[in-house]
Formats: structure tokens, sequence, C-alpha cells
């Protein structure tokens, strides 16, 4: 009896073993998508836009499903209100990603009133740009030097006081004490663009070489913010360089510290961890891509240098940890 029992078991082995390899396989190819929507904190035409854009042609080709992406604009405080959007009312099915400004990692500790989250959570695909960043003018402004960019009275755009382009231009406003005066509202650099063309505004800060490939005869290069140079740009003064103060400038240098992802996109919390796996792997498939990067080419000067989400995730729980006193000192400097 005991015999016979063995051998069917012995026989219900294979078919076992067969059933285990089929369930692996179905959860392997369990994450597939359909239709993609990415998100975008700022209005139409300007970087994170044209970026979204670009990826939104390229990043279903490596996801399970090709799935085909749309790109909807939601500008609004920085792309603060779609970060909170994020986190509160988008679906965690990976239906939806959110292309957001690289500040909101930090956000929460320099405007604590407005951003009242936590950037941990969260979840962080990818970044195409690791490069420094500029505050610049339009030639017609008269403003075409460090010393006339920090002595004169003019004013500087920006779209929200979370947003890249304000923080860094308050950087250089209360770190070197700056004459110039930091105007809100618009809805991305490519409003901002149109408002120096009219001479409304004399320039902007935190942008990158991309965004002034196209028009750079009608632009001054100022300074710079970050580590680093960029390909075939002429060397300027490094802003941070120039605080005197050593407490201020260790501020300065952890605000520095996001230009390593610019142009972040990020899911809901709650997102599952396969649908995340899959998202940050196609992302940087799709980097590495010799399509994609000669549609980059098209574009713009852009140089690609990605950041993966794991890093990136890495980088803001860093940036957390920092010295409180170093927070308190970076809050005052971009108010």
């Amino acid at each position: 009896m005991l015999v016979v029992i063995f051998l069917r078991a012995l026989r219900a082995v294979p078919f076992l073993a067969a059933s285990i390899v089929f369930a692996m396989g179905a959860q392997a190819q369990a994450v597939e998508f359909r239709t993609i929507t990415i998100k975008v904190g700022y209005g139409p035409g300007g970087g994170y836009d044209q970026t979204s854009r670009l990826i939104a042609r390229h990043f279903g080709r490596f996801l399970p499903g090709n799935p085909d992406i749309v790109v909807q604009n939601v500008p609004g405080g920085g792309s603060l209100k779609l970060t909170k959007m994020v986190l509160g009312s988008e679906p965690s099915d990976g239906s939806v990603i959110a292309s957001v400004s690289e500040a909101m990692s930090y956000a929460p500790v320099l405007d604590p009133q407005n951003a009242n989250f936590d950037p941990l959570a969260l979840q962080w695909i990818g970044s195409l740009v690791n490069e420094p960043a500029y505050c610049l003018t339009a030639k017609s402004s008269g403003v075409d030097t460090m010393d006339k960019f920090l002595r004169s009275d003019f004013l500087i755009g920006a779209t929200g006081k979370s947003s890249v382009t304000y923080i860094f231009a308050a950087l250089v406003k209360n770190g070197l004490k700056a004459r110039f005066k930091i105007v809100t509202g618009f809805e991305g650099t490519a409003d901002i663009e149109l408002a120096m063309q009219r001479g409304e505004i004399a320039g902007m800060c935190g942008v990158s070489s991309y965004n002034i490939s196209g028009n750079r005869d009608t632009l001054n290069l100022i300074g710079t913010f970050g580590s680093g140079t960029v390909a075939g740009k002429e060397k300027l003064i490094r802003f941070s360089d120039k605080i005197g103060d050593t407490k201020v400038r260790e501020a300065a240098a952890l605000i520095e510290t996001t230009l390593q992802f610019h142009h972040p996109l990020v899911v809901p919390p709650g997102t599952p961890k396969e649908t995340v796996e899959a998202l940050r792997k196609g992302y940087m498939e799709m980097v590495r891509d010799p399509a994609f990067l000669a549609d980059v080419g098209k574009l713009s000067e852009m140089t690609v240098n990605a950041t993966s989400g794991e890093d990136i995730s890495r980088l803001v729980s860093k940036q957390l940890k920092v010295d409180p006193n170093v927070f308190e000192t970076a809050r005052n400097l971009v108010k």
C-alpha cells in the first residue's frame, strides 16, 4: 500500500513542478500597462512639457503591453498642485505618471506651510538630466554681467514658490543680497521667456542648458548653480562660491543637490512594487535607446545623463537626514 502511494506521489511531482513554473511565469507577466497619462506640473511649451512629450513618444516601447502614452498639463505652484494630486487623488495602478519639479523633494522642509507632505512617499521613476542650472537675462534688458545682476533693480520671473525658478532666484537674492525682485505666477518657462521677450521682466533662474539652446543669441548667461560643467558652454561663476558665510554656503549646496535629478517622473504612493520596478526598468532602457537619443538631439542640445529611481530615492532620503540647522538656514535663504 505504501509503495502505491509513493509511486502516485512520484507521478504527481512533474505536474506540481509544472504548476509552480506556470504560476511563477504568470506572476512575472502580471504587470501589463494599457494607456498611460503623463501629467506635467507646468504649462505647455516649457522644458518639463517638452521632455514629457519626448518621453511619451518612446516610453511605451519599453513597458509590458506597449501602452499608448498621452500628456496632460496640470500647471500650478511650480508643480506643487500636481504633487499634491499624486499624493492624494491620482490612481496608484501605473496609469498616471507625474512630471514634477525636483524641488518637490525638499519643498516640505523649505515651505512646510504649503508643501505639507512626505517626499519619501513619492515613488521616483527616474530623471533625464544631471547638470548645472543657470540664471539668465534677455540681452535687451541690459543686465549682462554678474555685477549688474546683483546690483541692479529689475524683475525675475518664476512659477511658484516651491519651484526651482523661484528657489534658485531667491538663493541669489538672499544669499548675495541682490536687489532684483521675483515675480511669481507663470505657468512655466515658456511663459517666462515670452515675458522676457516683451520686456516685462529681465530674466529667470534655475534653468538648464537645453532651455536656452534655441535662442542663445538673445540671452546673457550670468552664473551657474550646482557642480560640473556643460559641454560646449562657457565656464561661468557659480553663485554659491560667492557666498562668504560658511553656513549659508552649506545650505546653498544642499539646495543645489536636486540638480542631480532634474526633470524627474514620479508615481503615487501605494503603486505596487512590481509596477514601480517595471516603470523604472523601462525608463532606464529608454534613456539608452538610440532612437530616443536621436529624438532628444532633434529637440535641443540637452545631454541625457539619467538618474535611476532607486538612486533618486537614496538622494532624497540623504537630503532629509541633514542637520536641522542647515535646513533652517536653507529655509531662510529661499524665503
